[in-house]
């Protein structure tokens, strides 16, 4: 989990992924002041929490 959000960090097979969809959904989550929280289970389950500021503030 400590490379999940750098671009091009994938654990798929060589073409079926780009490694871009988290770092973008980060990158998203910063310019709008909010921020993206995970949490992960190995070989359980992993949770993105993401959140956004409050309108106006």
């Amino acid at each position: 989990m400590a490379h999940i959000f750098e671009p091009f960090s994938t654990t798929k097979a060589v073409g079926a992924g780009t490694g871009l969809g988290l770092p973008m959904v980060y990158g998203t989550m910063r310019r709008h002041g909010g921020y993206v929280v995970a949490r992960s289970t190995p070989g359980v389950s992993t949770t993105m929490e993401l959140y956004w500021p409050v309108a106006g503030t």
